[in-house]
């Protein structure tokens, strides 16, 4: 996930670059201000892209994640396309309408002490097709 968001930034905290002061041209989080007019989630495609093509990689909507919450996980897992967490915990990407620019960061993940069952306001998922 935090691959496809950064959209070929390679190392970048945010999926247009590093500087935060930009985000209201960018993603939608924590009242409304520059390109960001919605209260609350903003419809698909309301901001650009990011180099891959793909849209609110940061800020909307939590992102439930195929992974699960470990704090230790990268000092334990491997290095390339490490695939599964430690824990039973579930994990969503950060960054909602109601966060501030803190919730941003492509890497931000956070504990999820409910089950992927129940419903959110601000909890979405990402349907994602792949090919070989």
């Amino acid at each position: 996930r935090e691959y496809a968001a950064r959209g070929g930034l390679i190392g970048k905290r945010y999926p247009w670059g590093d500087d935060v002061s930009v985000a209201r041209v960018y993603a939608n989080y924590a009242g409304i201000g520059g390109k960001d007019q919605w209260v609350y989630c903003a419809p698909v495609g309301s901001f650009a892209a990011n180099g891959y093509g793909l849209y609110d990689m940061a800020g909307n909507v939590y992102e439930w994640c195929a992974d699960w919450y470990d704090s230790d996980y990268y000092s334990k897992s491997p290095l390339r396309n490490p695939r599964t967490q430690f824990t039973q915990l579930p994990c969503v990407a950060w960054g909602a309408w109601n966060d501030g620019t803190n919730f941003l960061r492509v890497a931000g993940r956070l504990l999820n002490l409910s089950t992927p069952h129940l419903r959110f306001f601000n909890y979405g998922f990402r349907c994602v097709a792949g090919s070989k």
